[in-house]
């Protein structure tokens, strides 16, 4: 059994409180977060139920559009499929977990999994609720017209749940990496920042659309980023205890 002196066991107290100081700042951090974006989720849904069109909305998208071309359409095209599509996003899923389990991560593997389905199955019951169409050709030049709901973005949705969270997991692994290593793990974040603006561009859905999906999507990233830290808490303190001498 262990003993410490007073002053050893003070030590130890403050290491303990100082180490616990940042991760409970962190916790709070998310969820005030996610709290924060639920909220402004839910006025911008209540907004679109009652007014489906905002002249805000059709002004952006024909900005962007202002000069359209060849390079930029495909442009757009890739990096809305590559960036933000659900079927290339469940794609790859199943790799990458499979990838974090080999490398000892169970939790960050699991993570990687239920996080984006379960986002794709509470942003499927939004859309029946707001029940907003999609972009008009009337209003704006929409590259192929679908028949689907159009908030929130389902695509942005899935850009931020999957990459954002690759992005997220990222930093967490590469603390007292190189920097080459940390710009690597950074490369997801490109996805969920330009993902947006290339499906307002196609004329595939609003502006608005696309600020509600990284509400959206922000605010169930920042929820398991939370329970992610605190199973990770949990499971680091499981294992000390396991190898504490008895």
């Amino acid at each position: 059994m262990e003993t410490f002196t007073p002053s050893e066991a003070k030590r130890n107290v403050r290491h303990k409180a100082s180490k616990k100081g940042p991760s409970l700042k962190l916790d709070r951090f998310l969820l005030l977060l996610s709290a924060l974006q639920v909220a402004l989720f839910g006025i911008l849904a209540w907004r679109m139920r009652k007014h489906p069109i905002f002249p805000i909305d059709v002004k952006i998208t024909r900005a962007l559009q202002k000069h359209r071309s060849s390079f930029w359409r495909y442009l757009a095209i890739t990096l809305s499929y590559l960036g933000g599509s659900p079927a290339i996003a469940n794609v790859l899923i199943i790799p990458v977990a499979a990838t974090l389990w080999k490398l000892r991560l169970r939790l960050e593997a699991a993570m990687t999994i239920s996080l984006p389905l379960t986002s794709t199955l509470a942003r499927a019951l939004m859309k029946r609720l707001v029940n907003r169409p999609r972009p008009s050709p009337l209003l704006v030049h929409v590259y192929k017209r679908k028949h689907t709901k159009s908030f929130p973005s389902g695509d942005v949705t899935s850009s931020v749940t999957f990459w954002g969270w690759l992005f997220a997991l990222g930093m967490f692994l590469s603390r007292g990496k190189r920097s080459w290593q940390k710009a690597l793990a950074s490369l997801p974040a490109l996805f969920v920042a330009l993902v947006g603006p290339a499906r307002i561009y196609l004329g595939v859905h609003w502006a608005s659309d696309v600020l509600g999906a990284y509400l959206f999507g922000g605010s169930w990233l920042a929820l398991s980023l939370r329970l992610y830290l605190a199973l990770r808490n949990r499971k680091m303190l499981t294992q000390q205890e396991q190898q504490r001498p008895k």
